[in-house]
């Protein structure tokens, strides 16, 4: 049976070349669609950087949000004296003779 098919093939060449060329482009497409600059193992790549780029971004955003409320603090309108000395004495490491110190 397979001398027959082999036969076959040698005598109608064309009727086994233009499926053999529609599988190969096939697996071509298959092939770059998985593995490919823009294929699934890449948009996978993709989404976790998204995913880490999106988790620095919300901290640097409660790091900004820390930030402003210590300048609105600061503000002329608003300036509390003794917030500003207490964060003074604790940034210089100063302290007077009747303080008490409290070390968390």
């Amino acid at each position: 049976m397979t001398c027959r098919f082999i036969e076959y093939i040698q005598e109608h060449p064309r009727h086994f070349i233009i499926p053999a060329i529609g599988i190969l482009i096939t697996l071509y497409f298959t092939y770059h669609a998985i593995r490919g600059e823009r294929g699934l193992f890449r948009l996978f790549e993709i989404n976790q950087e998204i995913n880490e780029a999106q988790s620095i971004l919300k901290q640097t955003e409660e790091e900004k949000n820390e930030m402003d409320k210590k300048v609105k603090a600061l503000s002329p309108g608003s300036l509390d004296l003794d917030m500003l000395d207490e964060s003074g004495r604790r940034i210089l490491n100063v302290g007077e003779k009747n303080d008490y110190i409290i070390f968390d």
